[in-house]
């Protein structure tokens, strides 16, 4: 019997990303980030000075927007008031929330049209 939470793992080209696809951005260290939009020509952009952008690099390029969620790898504890905290570097121990990204921050990233991305097909 097929385990229904399995992922499978594949290299695809960039331009074959859509929104809603997981990317790995750093494989073997497990980055994966949800892909928002992406763009292939201006023709998709909404911003100005995006869709200028876009069409200055002819079609080359795969303009790629991520969320930008940064992964908390150290152990948590929580203090006596309920904040969750880590042991910092220099004797300080620092507040978890100090390490999350901005609520919906994005990351942008560039591939060329060839380039393979780990992406996982659930």
């Amino acid at each position: 019997m097929t385990d229904p939470r399995r992922a499978d793992e594949y290299r695809i080209p960039a331009a074959s990303l859509k929104a809603g696809d997981l990317v790995n951005l750093a494989p073997g260290e497990d980055d994966w980030q949800e892909v928002l939009a992406v763009h292939t020509s201006g023709a998709s952009a909404t911003d100005p000075a995006t869709r200028t952008f876009l069409e200055g690099l002819h079609g080359n390029y795969v303009y790629v927007e991520l969320t930008d969620l940064a992964s908390v790898d150290e152990t948590i504890y929580v203090d006596a008031d309920g904040v969750g905290r880590i042991n910092g570097s220099g004797g300080e121990d620092e507040s978890v929330a100090d390490l999350f990204s901005e609520p919906g921050a994005v990351r942008i990233y560039l591939f060329t049209k060839y380039e393979l991305v780990t992406t996982r097909f659930v």
